[in-house]
């Protein structure tokens, strides 16, 4: 005889538990399923595992000290100018770059509507710009000066504070007076704080020395959404344990506190990550790093930057660095990769020292191997090759995974959106709601939707948010489809009409009681949408119509050379492609099956 607690147990799953029961029996869509984790865990993560900024750095940046201390007193001259100005001259400024913008806008110049956005649109706004910039060159100066010198630095940065105060206040002979203590102050920092060079002493009065400092450019140039995401993902890599632990520990494996519990572990992994953003924010949310974004790596290969202690990601290229002494590189693990000490390939066409035609010797270009970087014959140096600019491929496909799966699951969350909507007034109204809707659906269908998406993205301009809206706006219909049918299927089941008889809202009705039923086929359809959105949003790109350069995304590398001699640059972009697609069609066929109630009988 059976334990009743057994029987309790099998009567309380719900459909949703018998699903995904049934999923995990199925290895083919376990194993995709981990590997799409992977590959976003991958574009979500792409700053620490490829970036030329270093995740810790510890020493001294002489090139950013002393550019920030020469440019001191400009700032501090703009700061006043403006001051000076007042409202007047704020009022004369942004009407001249309202007139400079109706230009830009008539000849479609890129980049004009985002920079105008930014704009200042106040004179408030317009002094704080200046503001900001002499307070970012004083906080840079700061990070690398001993705490016996931060008292100029302080009084200069509440100079320009009491200016700006006296500026808004329209007085006058203040704005005056504070510009004259702003510039001497700036006047002071300038010539009595120049950084002693690497391997000189410190003058009294006219240089002094550096003192290091400990940073994490890497974390300090993230911004908002990627710490939400990666926080996020953090939570869904982490699922299996902690709300396995959750389910046992704390919720004693009841299954209905735990199907209770669903809702409130959702808005969890959902509102966690906020916290995680605000508490960041107050740690680096003023941090202004003293490393610049393009020239650390230079800087420290030319001995203008020193480092005590210095980390790299395990790939230490940036998304768009350049290295013309590598171009069209082959994967550095092939033999046909090799580079002499001269610059010269070991074999083939590039081990050439005489040029075959004219007989004129061939000068070699040395590899440049920066700081951080393998060595110039190291395996592990470009692992999938190099492009037209010496840019590593690898480096590259992991920054354009983020555009390649983005699009693939933005649009398709908002073409099921679309379609779900629409699909559920038809099929639960049905009459003449049901026609015109069916009617827009078969009109959408009359067309081939990818010319289609083509033309629109074609006249709206290449980028990755129309790409998603086109895929989402002419995608919509097999969806409406689906769920048309299912509440065709449904409305007249007795749940409905009990809600009906209850009073309950149409709205309700449809959205709380028929669409959960309704979802399967749906979810089936989302994963495929989904390798749809990618190998679209692949062809986009190959024909130019998508992320444009540097941003890369996997159809974009496609198309940096056709040479079937570099052959790496079309083969594993594509791969990655032909993976990912392949991947969602499988986890979509072990959902289809799992949710075939003929399949789960046995």
């Amino acid at each position: 005889m059976s334990d009743p607690s057994d029987v309790r147990a099998i009567e309380s799953k719900d459909y949703w538990d018998i699903v995904l029961g049934q999923l995990s029996k199925r290895p083919s869509v376990i194993i995709s399923a981990g590997l799409l984790v992977g590959l976003y865990a991958m574009a979500i993560f792409a700053p620490l595992v490829a970036n030329d900024r270093p995740l810790v750095f510890e020493g001294t940046d002489y090139g950013s000290y002393r550019s920030a201390q020469r440019l001191i007193k400009l700032a501090a001259a703009d700061l006043s100018k403006k001051a000076a100005a007042g409202q007047v001259g704020f009022d004369e400024w942004f009407e001249g770059e309202e007139a400079k913008g109706a230009t830009y806008e008539a000849s479609a110049k890129e980049n004009w509507i985002e920079k105008w956005a930014s704009a200042p649109k106040s004179f408030a706004e317009w002094m704080e710009v200046d503001r900001g910039s002499l307070d970012l060159r004083l906080h840079k100066m700061r990070q690398q000066l001993g705490d016996e010198h931060h008292g100029l630095l302080d009084s200069t940065s509440a100079a320009a504070g009491d200016l700006l105060v006296a500026a808004l206040a329209a007085d006058a002979e203040a704005v005056v007076a504070h510009s004259e203590t702003l510039s001497a102050l700036a006047g002071e920092v300038r010539s009595t704080l120049k950084p002693a060079k690497y391997g000189q002493s410190a003058e009294a009065g006219k240089t002094v020395e550096l003192q290091p400092f400990r940073s994490y450019p890497v974390i300090e140039s993230l911004s908002f959404y990627e710490i939400y995401f990666m926080v996020f993902w953090l939570l869904v890599l982490g699922l299996p344990v902690w709300n396995t632990l959750m389910n046992k520990v704390v919720l004693g494996g009841d299954r209905m506190r735990i199907r209770a519990w669903r809702r409130r572990k959702f808005a969890a992994v959902v509102l966690l990550p906020v916290l995680a953003v605000l508490g960041w924010q107050l740690v680096h949310g003023d941090a202004a790093s003293v490393l610049q974004a393009t020239s650390l790596k230079e800087a420290l290969t030319e001995a203008k930057a020193e480092a005590v202690d210095v980390t790299f990601t395990p790939l230490s290229f940036g998304m768009a660095e350049i290295n013309q002494t590598e171009v069209f590189r082959p994967p550095t693990w092939a033999d046909s990769s090799r580079i002499d000490d001269e610059g010269f390939y070991e074999e083939g066409a590039g081990s050439e020292r005489v040029d075959p035609e004219t007989g004129i010797p061939v000068n070699g270009t040395p590899v440049l191997v920066r700081f951080g970087e393998a060595q110039r014959n190291a395996p592990e140096r470009h692992l999938l090759g190099t492009d037209s600019l010496g840019r590593d491929i690898l480096t590259r496909m992991v920054w354009g995974a983020r555009i390649s799966l983005s699009v693939g699951l933005i649009s398709t969350v908002l073409l099921v959106t679309i379609g779900t909507i629409l699909g559920s007034i038809a099929g639960y109204f049905g009459g003449w709601v049901d026609l015109i809707i069916s009617r827009i659906i078969e009109v959408f269908q009359c067309f081939p939707v990818f010319f289609l998406i083509l033309i629109v993205v074609s006249f709206m301009g290449p980028s990755i948010l129309n790409i998603m809206l086109a895929i989402g706006i002419f995608r919509w219909t097999g969806v409406a489809r689906l769920v048309r049918g299912e509440f065709i299927r449904l409305r007249e089941q007795d749940f409905v009409v009990a809600s009906e008889a209850l009073g309950a809202s149409s709205a309700r009705t449809i959205f709380r009681h028929v669409l959960p039923n309704a979802m399967g086929p749906v979810l089936v359809a989302a994963t495929f949408a989904v390798a749809s959105g990618i190998l679209t949003e692949s062809a986009l790109s190959f024909l130019g119509f998508g992320v444009q350069l540097p941003i890369p995304s996997w159809g974009s590398l496609l198309v940096e050379s056709r040479n079937p001699e570099y052959w790496w640059i079309q083969v594993f972009p594509g791969c990655a492609v032909f993976i990912t697609v392949i991947l969602y069609n499988m986890v979509g066929e072990g959902v289809r099956d799992a949710l075939d109630p003929r399949l789960n009988e046995g």
